[in-house]
């Protein structure tokens, strides 16, 4: 049964939108409940309960692939290659963003950039 907790999904929401800290390599599941405060077990329940993914991969994927869809739909940023799009997101190499952008968005980020650029 899921255990609402509005405060600490408030904390984890400036943590991920505001502060974005999505973007650290290597972030893991430990390091975020140490920066938010907070025990880990609750803040796992929080992701997969009330929040409702599956781990806390797919919970980081949403937050990096949304920001690499505004990136790589901006104009000004076409000259960005998909590979500095993914470092800086905190992706260790290609294979796994790639991957991600795909299950989430249903394309290639190559061939996302190219539907939005090209509209």
């Amino acid at each position: 049964q899921p255990v609402d907790d509005p405060v600490l999904n408030n904390k984890l929401q400036v943590l991920m939108e505001e502060q974005k800290v999505y973007k650290k390599e290597g972030l893991t599941i430990r390091e975020l409940a140490t920066m938010l405060g907070e025990q880990e077990y609750r803040l796992r329940r929080l992701i997969n309960g009330q929040l409702g993914f599956r781990n806390f991969n797919d919970f980081l994927n949403q937050y990096r692939i949304n920001d690499a869809c505004e990136t790589l739909s901006d104009p000004a940023q076409t000259r960005k290659t998909i590979l500095e799009i993914a470092f800086d997101l905190g992706y260790q190499s290609i294979g796994p963003f790639n991957k991600a952008f795909k299950d989430l968005k249903g394309l290639t980020p190559t061939a996302y950039r190219k539907s939005q650029v090209n509209h």
